[in-house]
C-alpha cells in the first residue's frame, strides 16, 4: 500500500483485525499507521464481510467497517490473505506423514511422524520467512548426517520493509507480562528524535525494549530506517544472555549512526532501574534528617 501510493496510485488499505501488524508492539504499530496515513494511503480497520462486484467498468467492494457498511470502487483489488504450506499433492498420508493447519507436523528436531523424513520452512509452519528456513534447513542437515540432535532455532527476529521499517524479536510487552507477570517486567523506550542521524536524515521512529526485573531481554522493537539491521544486536544478545545492561550500555557504536541509541537506552534504563531509586532514598533521607 505504501509503495503504490508513493507511485503516485491512490490506494485504500482495508485491514481485519483492528490495527496494522497486530503480531508488532501496538505502541509502534500504531506510529507506522499515523505514517502511512500522513503520506495519503486511506486506511480502514476492522473490515468484515466484503462483497466484491463489476459496475461501470470498475471493481465495487462493499464491506462493513466499524459495524457501518462502505462502498469501495477501484481498478484492481489485491488480496493479500496470507498463504498455506502446499502439501495436499504429496502423498503424505500414505507415507504416514501427519500434517496440521500449518502444515507437516514436526518435533523440535524438525523430525516428522516418520522417522526418516523432516521438514523445514513454510512446509513446516514454524516460521514464514526465508531466512527461518535457511536455519532450518542447516539444522535439518545437521540431525540427518550427524550424531545427537539439535533443536530448531525459536529465536526468530523478522522485519516488516516499510519505510520506516519495523522490526522485532521475542515478546511484546503484553505477552511478557502475561509470562512473568506485571510486577517483573520492565518496558523502555527511546524516541529517534534523540538520535543523531535520525535527525541529519529527518527520519523518526521509536524503540522500545522489554526486559525482566534482572534486566534481562525478554523481546526488542524497532521502528526505523534501519531497524532490520538493528534488529540482529538483540537477537544475539537474547541468544547469548546477554543483559541490556550493563552489556548493552558499554557496548561501543559507530558514530553517527541509528544504533548509538541502544546504549544510550541502555544507559537510560540503568538509571531507572538503579540510580532514580536510589536517587530517590537519599532525597527521603535527607528529609527525614532534615538536611
Amino acid at each position: 500500500a505504501q509503495g503504490m501510493n508513493r507511485l503516485g496510485v491512490k490506494t485504500t488499505l482495508l485491514e481485519l483485525t483492528p490495527r496494522i501488524l497486530e503480531r508488532e508492539e501496538p505502541a509502534l504499530s500504531d506510529t507506522l499507521l499515523r505514517v502511512l496515513r500522513d503520506e495519503g494511503v486511506e486506511v480502514h480497520l476492522n473490515c468484515r464481510e466484503h462483497r466484491v462486484s463489476r459496475r461501470d467498468g470498475q471493481k465495487v467492494m462493499n464491506a462493513l467497517v466499524d459495524g457501518e457498511e462502505q462502498e469501495l470502487r477501484a481498478e484492481e483489488i489485491l488480496i493479500a490473505a496470507g498463504r498455506k504450506a502446499n502439501i495436499e499433492s504429496l502423498g503424505l498420508e500414505g507415507a504416514g506423514v501427519k500434517s496440521g493447519p500449518r502444515g507437516i507436523v514436526v518435533d523440535k528436531n524438525l523430525r516428522s511422524t516418520v522417522k526418516s523424513i523432516y521438514a523445514v520452512g513454510d512446509s513446516a509452519g514454524r516460521f514464514l520467512f526465508t531466512h527461518s528456513a535457511a536455519a532450518e534447513s542447516a539444522t535439518v542437515i545437521r540431525n540427518m548426517f550427524y550424531p545427537g540432535a539439535k533443536d530448531a532455532p525459536d529465536l526468530i527476529p523478522w522485519a516488516t520493509f516499510t519505510d520506516p521499517e519495523l522490526a522485532r524479536v521475542g515478546m511484546t510487552a503484553e505477552e511478557a507480562r502475561e509470562a512473568y507477570g506485571e510486577e517483573r517486567v520492565r518496558v523502555f523506550h527511546w524516541d529517534f528524535e534523540r538520535n543523531d542521524r535520525a535527525r541529519v536524515d529527518s527520519a523518526g521512529g521509536e524503540m522500545l525494549v522489554v526486559t525482566d526485573d534482572k534486566m534481562n531481554i525478554l523481546g526488542a522493537h524497532i521502528l526505523a530506517p534501519a531497524a532490520g539491521e538493528m534488529i540482529g544486536q538483540f537477537t544475539l544478545a537474547m541468544d547469548q544472555g546477554v543483559r541490556l545492561t550493563p552489556g548493552f550500555r558499554d557496548l561501543v557504536q559507530v558514530y553517527p549512526t541509528f544504533s548509538t541509541s541502544i546504549p544510550q537506552l541502555a544507559e537510560d534504563a540503568a538509571y531507572e532501574q538503579l540510580a532514580k531509586p536510589l536517587y530517590r532514598g537519599l532525597r527521603r533521607l535527607n528529609e527525614v534528617l532534615g538536611v
